[in-house]
């Protein structure tokens, strides 16, 4: 049923979206984007995680994990959020991109995930391209970890981030 969903919003050019957990759901071809954390994606891909801490600009085990999710689910976008190394963004284009982690203060993680799922979302139904939209969900990321609890982050409030230089 959800793969005739994604192919009905495809289109009419609607973005789908999808945080699937491991075990959760079996792939879901076709969506514009999935949006994993490290440990679920290399669970989801069933690869051993042998370099948790290593820089993912030249991972092999993150980049194999990622070639494996690509193939699987099929989606446009792979985003796979790396806690204090940031997000990486891989496409089945074979581009990929390390966006660097913005938060400055953490002070609780949860709803940071969802968050960058909306604001990726929303940023890319707006027009913005991949990378942007990963830079965007990033920057609101950061202003909900700063916060106790889950918390949403005012327009505002985004504007404020995005309007930071690079520090």
């Amino acid at each position: 049923m959800l793969e005739e969903i994604v192919a009905e919003a495809r289109k009419y050019n609607v973005a789908t979206a999808l945080d699937p957990k491991p075990g959760g759901i079996d792939p879901v071809r076709g969506l514009t984007f999935i949006k994993p954390n490290r440990n679920e994606a290399f669970a989801m891909a069933n690869v051993q995680d042998r370099t948790p801490g290593a820089d993912p600009r030249t991972d092999p085990a993150l980049r194999n994990a990622a070639e494996v999710l690509l193939e699987q689910w099929q989606p446009d976008h792979l985003l796979i959020s790396l806690a204090a190394q940031g997000m990486g963004l891989f496409r089945r284009d074979r581009k990929e991109e390390i966006i660097p982690t913005r938060a400055r203060e953490v002070f609780d993680v949860s709803g940071a995930g969802d968050t960058v799922t909306a604001a990726y979302t929303l940023a890319l139904a707006s027009g913005a391209d991949p990378v942007t939209a990963a830079d965007i969900a990033n920057r609101a990321a950061s202003v909900v970890v700063a916060k106790v609890g889950t918390a949403p982050i005012a327009f505002s409030e985004l504007c404020d981030v995005c309007e930071q230089e690079d520090a």
